[in-house]
């Protein structure tokens, strides 16, 4: 790329257009002087070599004022050229960057976010299970001691009331059996008597039969 010159190129190439100019500005003057006191045609060939140099010279600086507007519209081009693409591969960059970290900081945040709530679903879902295990183990455990209580008070229950039951039989029918051998040996004892003092010793003796018989059936009570 074709770059603009220097301040000491252009202050160089400055100084020896002056030169120049100012040689060929003495060298015309001296000559139109020299023929306007004598005419010599070595002189007027010679002036007319220096307007065609001029002219020459008019040109070149006009090929070099082009070839440098040239210089400086490429070179201005070339920097609207170089910004405009950095510009446009700027904001196509940036944009890229933006949709790369838009999509990996979304990505990351949906697995942390996932994460999070799975160990959050597991710990909630661990401490539900915990809570509806124990309280199922606690009410099967207060069901089956109260099960077990109700059946122990059941059958001590029926055990005392049995008991109660039998004792309550066995006091009133031995009750029963000492009122009924007591009636029936008095009324023998009375029917005895009743039929006379001769059988005195008989209602003795069988009184003392009723007796032993009444023994014998409470012994049997």
């Amino acid at each position: 790329m074709t770059g603009f010159p220097s301040r000491r190129d252009e202050r160089t190439e400055r100084e020896t257009q002056f030169y120049v100019e100012l040689a060929y500005g003495l060298l015309f003057v001296g000559g139109f002087a020299f023929l306007a006191v004598r005419v010599d045609p070595r002189v007027a060939a010679f002036e007319g070599g220096l307007v065609v140099g001029y002219l020459l010279r008019v040109y070149e600086k006009m090929a070099i004022y082009e070839r440098v507007l040239e210089s400086a519209v490429s070179a201005e081009a070339e920097s609207q050229v170089a910004d405009a693409v950095d510009d446009q591969v700027g904001d196509a960059v940036a944009d890229e960057l933006d949709d790369r970290v838009e999509t990996e900081v979304a990505a990351e945040v949906d697995d942390a976010v996932a994460e999070e709530v799975e160990d959050a679903v597991a710990a909630e879902v661990e401490d539900a299970v915990e809570a509806e295990v124990e309280e199922t183990v606690e009410t099967e455990v207060e069901d089956a001691v109260a099960a077990e209580v109700d059946a122990e008070l059941d059958d001590a229950v029926e055990a005392e009331v049995q008991a109660e039951l039998d004792d309550a039989v066995a006091e009133e029918v031995e009750a029963e059996l000492d009122d009924t051998v007591a009636e029936e040996v008095e009324a023998e004892l009375d029917r005895r008597d009743i039929d006379g003092d001769g059988d005195g010793d008989a209602v003795d003796a069988g009184g003392n039969g009723a007796e032993a018989t009444a023994d014998g059936a409470e012994n049997d009570g």
